[in-house]
């Protein structure tokens, strides 16, 4: 049998979404016949040693930078050498050099999935276009690259671009292993977990887990939570993430005199335990591609809050898989969070219809299949050509 050789490129192998979805996809594909798959790093991350770990292999280039010639000629070489069906990349750094050097080596066919609806740091308007989005209008133009959507919105961003990239777009959600519903942790690891940094088991327990970055609404949600924190006593707040805010979070944690109720984590591999720990998962995105957490947190049967931001109302409907509020309004989120607090017993049915929701539209395992199919398609169309 003839495998279809696979490359996946991506920026980097740090926490994030992209790049728990490219885990996800990559260990369900692999598990086919009939697909070989190998998996490029521009610049290191946490996750390399997980991706290992389950038998993928990483190339780990260790090229820092946005502007870097090294990184393309890296490229270039590897991809002469391997000659894959198929260079799929993903997020902004890979997207630019990997699609100039898969075509640059005569690779048949290009991937890119598109996970925000934003190609720099400082914000995200899908109906203005930035110098980045030109340029990687030419890029994917040159390279002729099929592009995939982590939502609708982030379809609707691609077409705003370039209205031409609306028939080489498809919609293909992220998607969590469902086999997570079932805790890893039972009551007393629970206790013990939580004792381990300093929650008793009265405790509400609040979880934030992303990127310290502007993206992801650290400060926004410290600003606005502050005097329910001092009010209520019981409630603890997890940051489990690393990134450039940590300083200017610790210090306004600190200036707020809030160290006894939020404790920065860092970096963990193991998110899942402390999903479980928690009793809702918050996520105060200013602006959000998709919210992959949101349904990490939904097939635990946690409770969930998140900004009303760019795709996450295509997951959460207010008040029956979850709850919103307005994307960087504090009265909002208040009201909220406050009446999560105060009918917290009451929401078995919501539970209940995330769960529901996660195992029928987000299943890894189904979108995995999506990413095969659409593959298969263009591979047979190009046989036919």
């Amino acid at each position: 049998m003839n495998k279809i050789e696979i490359v996946h490129i991506i920026s980097n192998l740090s926490l994030g979404g992209a790049q728990t979805l490219l885990f996800d996809i990559v260990k369900f594909l692999k598990m086919r016949e009939d697909i070989e798959i190998s998996v490029i790093a521009l610049d290191s991350g946490e996750f390399i040693e997980m991706f290992q770990e389950d038998g993928i292999k990483v190339i780990d280039l260790k090229e820092k930078g946005l502007i870097n010639i090294k990184v393309l000629l890296k490229l270039i070489k590897i991809l002469k050498d391997m000659k894959p069906d198929i260079v799929h990349t993903h997020l902004l750094k890979a997207d630019f050099y990997g699609r100039i050097a898969a075509k640059q080596t005569g690779i048949p066919l290009i991937y890119s999935t598109c996970h925000n609806y934003s190609s720099h740091h400082k914000g995200a308007d899908i109906d203005k276009t930035s110098v980045f989005d030109l340029i990687d209008n030419f890029v994917v133009s040159y390279s002729g690259s099929n592009l995939i959507a982590i939502s609708e919105i982030v379809k609707k961003y691609l077409v705003n671009r370039n209205r031409k990239f609306k028939d080489i777009t498809e919609v293909i959600y992220n998607g969590v292993n469902i086999e997570k519903e079932k805790f890893k942790l039972n009551g007393s690891c629970i206790t013990d977990l939580r004792n381990e940094y300093g929650i008793s088991n009265d405790d509400f327990v609040i979880t934030i887990l992303g990127r310290l970055e502007t993206q992801k609404g650290h400060g926004f949600f410290i600003d606005s939570i502050k005097d329910f924190l001092r009010e209520k006593k019981n409630v603890k707040v997890l940051l489990l993430g690393e990134g450039n805010l940590r300083s200017e979070i610790e210090i306004k944690i600190k200036e707020n005199d809030l160290t006894d109720y939020i404790q920065i984590l860092g970096f963990q591999t193991e998110t899942e335990k402390f999903i479980e720990i928690s009793n809702l998962i918050c996520v105060p995105s200013l602006w959000e591609g998709f919210g992959l957490v949101i349904i990490e947190g939904m097939i635990k049967k946690k409770i969930v809050l998140a900004s009303d931001a760019g795709g996450i109302p295509e997951i959460i409907t207010d008040g029956k898989t979850g709850f919103l509020f307005e994307v960087k309004n504090k009265e909002s989120f208040l009201k909220k969070i406050n009446f999560i607090y105060d009918n917290f017993d009451d929401f078995s049915f919501i539970r209940e219809n995330a769960l529901k929701l996660v195992k029928d539209k987000f299943d890894i395992r189904y979108n995995s299949e999506l990413y095969y199919q659409s593959y298969l398609r263009k591979i047979n169309a190009l046989k036919d050509l």
